[in-house]
């Protein structure tokens, strides 16, 4: 008879994103996690948008659903992904390294546990939507 049926809620519970978390968002958006919404469960007005996220060259936090967030982490690093690209700086030079593998992506990870500062990731979806295509 009564057969267990998860609804979702239970893995989102699991994967609680924390105040000040960086995010990754399923279009390569890069921010940080703001809050929930302060809706209660009971309000008249519903709406799947439960969590803001502050994204640079915004003013205002984002609205936006859970969904929308693809990965969370307290370290950047681990928001990482092959196909992007990151801009690591030094006293002596500035780098820019296009992350091609599994093995690369480990690398790079490595080199930041090691000290090399990260200056910016640029990720492969927002390298996708803009390069000039020929």
């Amino acid at each position: 008879m009564g057969e267990f049926r998860s609804t979702g809620k239970d893995k989102i519970m699991k994967d609680k994103i924390e105040v000040g978390e960086y995010i990754r968002t399923v279009d390569g958006k890069f921010g940080i996690f703001d809050r929930y919404s302060a809706r209660k469960d009971d309000s008249f007005y519903k709406s799947p948008f439960d969590c803001f996220i502050k994204l640079q060259k915004r003013k205002t936090p984002l609205q936006c659903c859970r969904d929308y967030i693809a990965n969370h982490s307290f370290d950047s690093k681990e928001l990482i992904e092959v196909g992007d690209i990151v801009e690591f700086i030094d006293v002596l030079n500035e780098e820019v390294i296009y992350i091609w593998n599994k093995e690369m992506l480990e690398a790079v990870k490595q080199d930041i546990e090691e000290g090399q500062t990260l200056k910016s990731i640029l990720t492969r979806e927002e390298f996708t939507n803009r390069k000039y295509k020929f």
